[in-house]
């Protein structure tokens, strides 16, 4: 029996399945391997290791995207892309452009041409007025609207828009909305700017929710409408007269003046988002203040942009004077918590052809410019 064992049948049978046999760890041949066998050992793992290294690669890059995109808000539409910001905003070298230009295409496009050929970069359109009419796309009967087509021409021009917005000086919401300042502490009687054969006005009460709420409502629109700033004017409380004081919603004996102009102001920071809020005042509120209109100063707020009236002094020379408050005004802007930018709101001197010219040369680098 031990010789049939020992045949070469069987022998020959044992050495293929031993050739192919794996060693102790089954990482590679271990009886009658071969180099040859052990190149494509070496090469499959070779292979593996890189498809691993690729497939790890692809993973990462995969999940980086996805987690990118997640974070990224969404576009409205795609003019967003060139959406401006406090961050790029640059420079604002703005004129102020009345809405009765608006009528016709033709006299909107002059405007446009005569403001570029003095170097502006920007215009101001009255959004909400004085009077308190809104102007955005056919809301006013008296005033011409801000419609698309006035939006598409002007930024097809290469222009910024900002939208100016006139607040708490309004005499035609007031009633509409029951926000009134009154002249007695029972509130029976509405309170007057000046006397009524003298063509005085109302206003809306600061501290009437209903009266925040409305104005935050037009700055909403505006931007929406295509406005890239918003320009706030009359943030401010209005001034007794003889014989003629104030109350308002709040109580006078406790009422902070200051406080509830910086919340307004808060809330249409929120309500404009991403575009930049301009708050227009008169020099004496940044500097010095009044207790009746402001309860203090409104130099620091939550605007990014503050934007003093600097009125034209007897016996100086303006630009000059200009010049000097945008360097003077800039550099106490970098102590500021929220506003970081001086951009001064100046009077046109139209007797003056060069003033335009003077005023680009000079060291003031953003401005606005109002009739």
């Amino acid at each position: 029996m031990a010789k049939k064992e020992l045949s070469p049948r069987r022998l020959k049978g044992y050495y293929k399945f031993s050739k192919k046999y794996p060693s102790r760890n089954a990482e590679s041949y271990a009886i009658g391997e071969s180099r040859k066998m052990k190149k494509k050992e070496k090469a499959r793992k070779i292979v593996f290791a890189v498809l691993l290294c690729c497939l790890f690669v692809a993973t990462f890059i995969l999940v980086s995207v996805s987690m990118t995109l997640s974070n990224r808000p969404l576009a409205n539409n795609i003019e967003n892309e060139t959406l401006i910001s406090v961050d790029n905003l640059g420079t604002i070298r703005a004129t102020y452009i009345e809405n009765t230009v608006l009528g016709e295409i033709s006299d909107l496009s002059k405007e446009l041409k005569k403001a570029k050929k003095n170097g502006c970069n920007a215009v101001m359109l009255d959004f909400k007025t004085q009077e308190g009419y809104i102007t955005i796309d056919g809301k006013s009967d008296k005033y011409y609207s801000i419609d698309n087509v006035i939006i598409e021409k002007i930024k097809a021009e290469g222009f910024i828009i900002i939208a100016r917005i006139f607040c708490f000086e309004d005499s035609f919401a007031p009633q509409r909305l029951g926000a009134f300042v009154y002249e007695n502490q029972e509130k029976t009687k509405i309170w007057f700017d000046a006397p009524a054969i003298n063509g005085g006005r109302v206003w809306l009460d600061p501290t009437n929710p209903r009266a925040t709420s409305h104005i935050c409502t037009v700055i909403g629109a505006a931007v929406k409408m295509g406005a890239d700033c918003v320009y706030l004017e009359s943030v401010e409380f209005p001034q007794a007269r003889d014989g003629a004081p104030v109350f308002f919603s709040q109580d006078n004996a406790t009422l902070n003046r200051n406080l509830v102009l910086m919340q307004f102001i808060e809330q249409a920071v929120k309500e404009a988002g991403k575009c930049p809020v301009i708050l227009g005042v008169p020099f004496e509120a940044t500097d010095g203040g009044n207790q009746e209109k402001w309860g203090g100063t409104l130099f620091d707020t939550a605007a990014s942009i503050c934007s003093p009236v600097l009125l034209p002094q007897e016996n100086s020379d303006y630009v000059e004077y200009i010049e000097n408050n945008y360097t003077v005004m800039n550099d106490r802007a970098k102590n500021n918590f929220s506003t970081i930018k001086i951009v001064p709101t100046v009077k046109n001197q139209s007797e003056d052809v060069s003033f335009y010219e003077k005023l680009s040369e000079s060291t003031a680098e953003s401005y606005i410019i109002i009739p």
